[in-house]
């Protein structure tokens, strides 16, 4: 508090005592700005005495060193506050004016709202701060989290890439087991898988679903490995307790997928694909659209292979030979719109010499499974 007259300024002092405050007063404006540079008060109080006290000035310039600081000019006479409202305000100035001694008790209410704003303030200031820092802290830990939560994804995925080439490793050895076991039929497995997957994706089957179908085909006749070797290679016609004991490869084919969690969604390739249109397959003698739409399109692939390759027993028919049979049967044993489908994007030229130059753009992705 800075104030010309002693009396005065105890005065004001003692006032301002009642309010707890630490009050600091000075009889000069140089030695008052020393005391401002010293300790930054929260209140700085002037007494307007021109022309040895521009109060107003001197408040001015206590801005750089309590900027926070609230500032109240005291005035002797209701002219020298018209004269100072007229002045220009400052940035960052907080001016109220007592204009006669017996109104100076009412600086006591000013200065305790002031000191409440001012707290008020530096809470909301605290608060920000903290909020920053928490805020900078969750953003460190965010960070890391997402460098951690980046590396842990990059293992599973390597995970499961590895085990899925696992599973496809140990379902395609099954396969393998199959052909082992009637070695004329060898690769019978992997172009039945490829067949069935375009004929699949031209007939719009769902592009989640291609892998679980690519097994189903692999796999449908997973069963023979429970069929007798002399039923299984015999060379010449199979007699009707042959046949019996031949149909059962689907049921054992299901009973083995059904046993093993990562071929129970190829169970209806396996079980359904000797099914017949009219309803006259085996076992089940399900029709039409109740078989199971991977065991359709398994049972055109595997009756097509089963025509365009040799076999002991038989020589290999032309394309031309296979589509024209494939039609005949289309509505009898075969889906007649898949029948269709298969035969006008010319699926069965997959392996054929004469597929050379056809644009259909699948050679690529077969070629793989050809063997």
């Amino acid at each position: 508090m800075l104030h010309q007259q002693p009396e005065a300024m105890g005065e004001l002092a003692e006032l301002l005592a009642g309010l707890a405050l630490v009050v600091d007063t000075a009889g000069s404006a140089t030695e008052a700005m020393r005391r401002i540079r010293q300790s930054s008060p929260h209140v700085v109080i002037a007494a307007h005495r021109p022309p040895a006290l521009d109060a107003v000035a001197f408040l001015e310039a206590t801005i750089a060193h309590a900027p926070d600081a609230l500032r109240i000019a005291i005035v002797a006479t209701p002219d020298e506050a018209v004269e100072l409202d007229y002045r220009p305000a400052h940035a960052g100035t907080i001016m109220r004016f007592v204009a006669r001694p017996s109104e100076r008790s009412r600086l006591v209410a000013l200065v305790a709202e002031g000191v409440k704003l001012l707290a008020l303030v530096e809470e909301q200031r605290e608060l920000v701060r903290r909020l920053g820092a928490e805020r900078e802290r969750l953003q460190r830990r965010q960070t890391l989290l997402d460098v951690v939560v980046k590396e842990r994804t990059k293992e599973l995925e390597e995970s499961y890439l590895k085990l899925k080439a696992a599973n496809r490793q140990a379902l395609f050895g099954l396969a393998e087991a199959i052909e082992a076991k009637d070695p004329y039929t060898k690769g019978h497995c992997g172009r039945v898988a490829a067949y069935c997957l375009v004929l699949a994706r031209e007939a719009g089957y769902p592009e989640d679903g291609l892998e679980t179908l690519e097994f189903g085909a692999f796999l449908h006749d997973i069963g023979k490995i429970g069929i007798r070797d002399a039923v299984l290679l015999k060379p010449g016609p199979l007699d009707d307790n042959e046949w019996l004991h031949m149909r059962e490869h689907p049921v054992k084919g299901f009973e083995i997928a059904k046993s093993i969690e990562m071929l129970k969604p190829i169970m209806s390739a396996v079980r359904n694909h000797h099914e017949r249109w009219d309803g006259s397959g085996y076992p089940d003698k399900l029709a039409g659209h109740d078989i199971p739409l991977a065991a359709r399109l398994v049972a055109i692939a595997d009756a097509y292979d089963a025509m365009a390759t040799e076999r002991p027993y038989k020589a290999a028919l032309p394309l031309e030979e296979c589509e024209k049979i494939l039609r005949k049967c289309g509505g009898t044993m075969y889906d007649p719109d898949l029948i269709e489908i298969f035969i006008e994007r010319k699926v069965g030229a997959l392996y054929r010499d004469e597929y050379e130059g056809l644009e259909t753009g699948y050679e690529d992705d077969y070629e793989a499974d050809a063997g």
